[in-house]
């Protein structure tokens, strides 16, 4: 308006605009025409609605939505006269009228033409009020898009056809640990230390790649995602490799979900063995768990990386005894891009490195090769990993928990297995009896089994007859817990009526009450010539973690012969020696002698464990 009101300046004209209603919200023009107007109550903040006035300039073209230029008498009170007013209407996007320029004066010196101006200038706001709206809508979808692209965890590079980073969000200064003025502009082949790429091969090179990049001698890993745009620029988004393996693990399934609460047992040693895990649980020890096969060690780590510090971290599992050993090393500690024939080109992370912040879990670590315990043995030296193919070491926090069906101690002594492996992993350990000695526990988990069977497949099982429950607790159960559980499976979905017999029961398991292969008697004659049956269950004893009552039960019924006691419990004499001196006994002890006061009582006391 002030630009108009220059251009009519002196020509005795007012230059006025109202809102939507009538009312007048701007007045302009020489002071000498603006007194008249004022005579005439023509001010701003007057309304000059058709309804109120009649017809006139700024009333009528809100009705109409068309321009009109009223003369004199034209309009509907005599005071305007003397006016001629040629008013345009002025229209938001919608078409809807939001208010009306006017162009007015005194009727002997106004122009046919001041309408044209009027129209002009209405469509000039109008156009004006447009672009202001459509601006103020690409502003807030920008806004928008840009609270998108900072709040997504992902760092993002926008690259141009020449493979120029021309945009990227805070996320990927933070992950490249740059400033943004120092990515921008920047060869994406520059920003990630590789040789320029080829644009016809970019795909393959990129997307879903795992790309180490050299920040100042400390090495970052990130997976990259490649998409194209409809402008043929390329949009990258990347996140840290651990991020991105943790998302992996959860899609996967790599996570610990049993807790202590899932444990069965009632039985002394069983509940000994729990409270021994909730105690290894509070602290970051390593864990060794030694039972059979199927006894639940796994259920055990679980509990133990749920029941801790890191319940919130990954628990990754590893069986050593599943894995080729030509592969076993990679798998552990990962590989770098070209480390061996048929590594993926990008590389990839070791179990270790996805267990970061978390909990490794090797099982059956007895069958690790000794070439892969060496480098296991620095790992939890150093507490760091390093790639096959790489010279860099990469800092790791984790928690190990080894479990193995061997006798460990056994295997150092016919060198089978490191022995400072084995005191680095034996720190904390926890021995899980297996199930023929939980014989107690056998109807607690059976009715656990079957509740759970029960409830998956939808059968109306109820319980077991006393005879089922008498077989299954006579039965050896080699496979343990695992064997148990397949049995009642079986059984759930087999038996016909509401508790399960003996006929639902495996042939195996309710053909023969009794234990199938009861071990063969062991038995050692003393010095009077008189046989003694040795339990055929010492060297499981001993090799399980109760070795002194082992020992001393050994070393009893042999009469304190130690070559006879270290065959019956399958170890060395000088290991036999060593154990001994550290129970403080000597072979002497347990020699027979003819009327030898009866001592085992302060003996059992003394070495019950």
């Amino acid at each position: 308006m002030e630009k108009l009101y220059d251009y009519t300046a002196g020509s005795g004209c007012l230059c006025t605009l109202s809102d939507e209603e009538g009312y007048l919200l701007k007045v302009m023009g020489d002071s000498e025409i603006m007194e008249i107007a004022r005579q005439n109550k023509f001010v701003e903040g007057c309304n000059r609605g058709e309804r109120r006035l009649g017809t006139n300039g700024i009333g009528t073209p809100l009705v109409t939505c068309k321009p009109i230029q009223v003369f004199a008498e034209e309009h509907y009170y005599e005071l305007h006269h003397q006016w001629v007013c040629s008013g345009a209407p002025i229209f938001d996007l919608s078409g809807k009228p939001l208010g009306v320029f006017c162009v007015k004066g005194l009727y002997d010196k106004i122009s046919y033409h001041t309408l044209g101006m009027a129209v002009a200038a209405a469509d000039s706001i109008t156009q004006q009020l447009a672009m202001k709206q459509t601006y103020n809508a690409i502003e807030r979808i920008q806004q928008r898009m840009n609270i998108i692209v900072e709040t997504v965890p992902s760092g993002i590079l926008l690259c141009n056809q020449n493979l120029e980073v021309i945009q990227s969000n805070s996320q990927a200064s933070a992950l490249f640990m740059l400033p943004e003025t120092q990515i921008s502009g920047r060869k994406l082949h520059e920003l990630l230390d590789r040789e320029p790429f080829d644009i016809a091969k970019l795909h393959d090179t990129l997307n879903d790649k795992d790309i180490t990049i050299d920040r100042g001698g400390r090495n970052l890993h990130f997976v990259f995602t490649l998409n194209a745009t409809t402008t043929n620029d390329y949009l990258l988004t990347f996140v840290k490799t651990e991020a991105f393996h943790k998302k992996i693990r959860r899609l996967i399934g790599s996570e610990a979900y049993f807790t202590f609460d899932d444990i069965v047992g009632q039985v002394p040693v069983m509940q000994h063995a729990v409270s021994m895990g909730r105690i290894a649980a509070n602290n970051n020890a390593t864990v060794l768990l030694t039972g059979e096969s199927g006894t639940g060690k796994e259920l055990f780590a679980q509990s133990i990386h749920n029941g801790g510090s890191r319940k919130n971290g990954p628990f990754v599992a590893l069986n050593c005894a599943a894995l080729p050993k030509s592969l076993i090393e990679s798998e552990l500690f990962g590989y770098e891009s070209g480390s061996f024939t048929g590594a993926r080109r990008e590389g990839c992370a070791g179990k270790f490195e996805l267990a970061n912040s978390g909990t490794i879990f090797l099982d059956e670590i007895g069958d690790m090769p000794l070439d892969v315990q060496a480098s296991l043995l620095r790992v939890l030296q150093n507490r760091e990993v390093s790639r096959l193919g790489s010279s860099k070491a990469t800092k790791i926090d984790v928690r190990i928990i080894a479990a193995s069906n061997k006798n460990l101690p056994a295997a150092v002594e016919g060198n089978a297995f490191r022995a400072d492996l084995y005191y680095r992993l034996d720190v904390f350990n926890i021995n899980i009896p297996p199930l023929r000695e939980r014989a107690a526990d056998i109807p607690l988990l059976a009715d656990y089994f079957l509740r759970k069977y029960a409830a998956i497949s939808s059968r109306q099982v109820e319980g077991f007859t006393q005879a089922a429950y008498h077989a299954m607790k006579e039965h050896p159960w080699q496979g343990n817990i695992r064997e148990l559980e397949n049995v009642i499976e079986r059984a759930v979905y087999v038996t016909r009526s509401a508790f399960i017999d003996l006929e639902s029961l495996p042939l195996r398991c309710s053909s023969a009450p009794k234990r199938s292969n009861p071990p063969k008697a062991v038995f050692i004659s003393d010095s009077n010539g008189i046989s003694e049956e040795i339990d055929p269950m010492l060297a499981t004893m001993f090799r399980h973690g109760d070795a002194p009552e082992a020992i001393k039960h050994t070393l009893s019924a042999t009469g304190g012969n130690i070559r006879k006691a270290a065959g019956l419990l399958g170890i060395s004499r000088q290991t036999l020696y060593r154990k001994m001196a550290n129970m403080d006994r000597a072979p002497a002890e347990f020699r027979l002698k003819d009327k030898a006061p009866d001592t085992t009582k302060k003996a059992d006391d003394e070495f019950s464990l």
